[in-house]
């Protein structure tokens, strides 16, 4: 027992008196420290991120400063790491780099999307649609890959086939492209063709309706618009 305190009680005694009587070594109060400190301009509570920290005292920092950095757009107070994503449009909301999209369950894995099943995401603009969705809404029947606006009307069936409000009629359409998309004028049977003519430059392959849009200058889902986010 001696020797126990000897080795472990006393010295842990020594040091606490010590302490006690020299102190912790840290003196002032926490708002005499200087920290970094970042502009609010647009008051949520998050500094801007895109500008250099200013060294200041609690007591000297000036209105709307804070000691905090992670505002993606100082100018927005809509904008900032605690905001709830708004999906569809062209603004990262809490400031984490994605954008939230809708994107449709897509059950029957045509690469068409159910418009009665959609759910938010957060990707990047361009990354591809997460596993079993669509960023199109315009399959007709999610439970059958053979029904779908690319697909070839059949008659005879009772169904519609190629989603264009139509059953068991069709005509054909020059696709010169081969991108499964037609366009032009109705050719005449038995001309070989598809069942759509739904594409809006039919000599561009990578160009034709639920394309993913991409930042290139080009209209490249025919929806009219030009380098839209969604």
């Amino acid at each position: 027992m001696k020797t126990r305190f000897l080795k472990t009680i006393l010295p842990v005694l020594l040091l606490v008196t010590a302490v006690f009587i020299i102190g912790s070594g840290c003196y002032g109060e926490p708002d005499d420290y200087s920290y970094n400190f970042w502009p609010d301009l647009d008051q949520d509570g998050f500094g801007d991120a895109n500008v250099n920290g200013t060294m200041y005292t609690n007591a000297d920092a000036p209105a709307n400063y804070v000691r905090d950095n992670s505002d993606c757009d100082d100018a927005n107070a809509a904008v900032n790491p605690d905001a709830v994503e708004v999906p569809d449009n062209e603004i990262d909301e809490n400031c984490n780099g994605l954008f939230g999209l809708t994107f449709y369950k897509d059950d029957d894995e045509d690469g068409f999307g159910d418009p009665n099943n959609s759910g938010v995401f957060e990707v990047n603009f361009g990354d591809p649609a997460p596993g079993g969705t669509s960023y199109n809404n315009a399959d007709c029947d999610d439970t059958d890959p053979m029904i779908n606006p690319k697909a070839d009307e059949i008659v005879g069936n009772d169904k519609d086939d190629n989603c264009d409000g139509n059953l068991d009629f069709f005509e054909i359409y020059a696709d010169n492209d081969g991108d499964g998309y037609g366009a032009g004028s109705p050719l005449a049977p038995p001309a070989n063709g598809v069942h759509n003519n739904l594409d809006c430059d039919d000599a561009n392959p990578e160009v034709h309706p639920y394309a993913m849009e991409r930042d290139n200058g080009i209209d490249d889902d025919c929806d009219g618009y030009v380098d839209e986010l969604i």
